[in-house]
């Protein structure tokens, strides 16, 4: 539950992640109003992708179905499953990438995003935090 206050802490690790794939363009932040502000104060385009809510000022938006992102960041937990980080995918245009916030072991979240087709996996640790980023390709 304490998760979301803590989660923009992760924000060095996650630029780094977005620096080593070099995503321009527009990024999105699933569901955490913290992080995508921490991202928003380095320089990065940010957009709040939630159900409900508001970030600055305008209404977050829903996750599209077609390629819109250069890269999009959220918390994806095993009780999420593949299909949620197949719909993040979609989201992404080819060659941008797919950022996973977590507290799970390196291994399994390694193992959800070679599962789910991303490729040139990263990871860093930001305190409790591994974040795992992969491109997203389309054959």
């Amino acid at each position: 539950m304490l998760d979301g206050l803590w989660i923009a802490s992760a924000a060095p690790a996650v630029e780094a992640a977005l620096a080593s794939m070099a995503a321009t363009g527009p990024v999105a932040v699933l569901h955490s109003v913290r992080l995508a502000r921490a991202l928003a104060a380095r320089g990065r385009a940010v957009v709040l992708v939630a159900p409900a809510g508001r970030y600055d000022g305008a209404t977050a938006a829903a996750v599209p179905t077609t390629p819109t992102y250069a890269a999009l960041i959220g918390q994806h937990s095993a009780a999420d499953g593949p299909a949620t980080l197949a719909a993040w995918m979609a989201a992404v245009c080819a060659g941008g990438g797919v950022v996973m916030v977590d507290r799970a072991a390196a291994t399994e979240l390694s193992r959800r995003a070679l599962c789910a087709g991303l490729t040139a996996l990263e990871q860093r640790v930001a305190g409790r935090w591994t974040v795992t980023s992969g491109v997203v390709t389309r054959l």
